[in-house]
């Protein structure tokens, strides 16, 4: 879902002289989203996943496996059932829920530290 489909042309209109408007809405989509699937590694998705791991991790937020995927659609023979367990198989582990944090990790992506999620 994006916003030009939550909101009629008119009621974005006011939005469009502002870019930072229009990302808040972006980010607001994104977080109150029932499944957010990250599609590039900017920053921005990295703020949506954390915030939405730091809300508490009831939101299923998705890091596909960019490597595991490419295998997948480089296959011309591989059938749909195969392509749909292989992508369920890859990321049941990647569903944003806690990471245990060490040294240099991203803070945007991980904003819990281990001491936070035992509490």
């Amino acid at each position: 879902v994006t916003k030009e489909e939550l909101a009629s042309k008119e009621e974005l209109a006011g939005f469009r002289k502002h870019v930072t408007s229009l990302a808040a809405l972006d980010f607001l989509v994104c977080l109150k989203s029932d499944v957010f699937v990250m599609t590039h590694g900017g920053n921005f998705a990295k703020l949506i996943i954390g915030a939405r791991r730091y809300m508490g991790h009831r939101q299923k937020s998705i890091k596909p496996d960019k490597g595991l995927m490419s295998k997948s659609f480089g296959d011309p023979y591989m059938g749909w059932a195969t392509f749909v367990e292989d992508v369920v198989v890859t990321h049941q582990t990647r569903t944003g829920l806690p990471e245990e944090t060490f040294p240099n990790y991203d803070l945007w992506e991980n904003p819990l530290t281990p001491c936070m999620c035992k509490a």
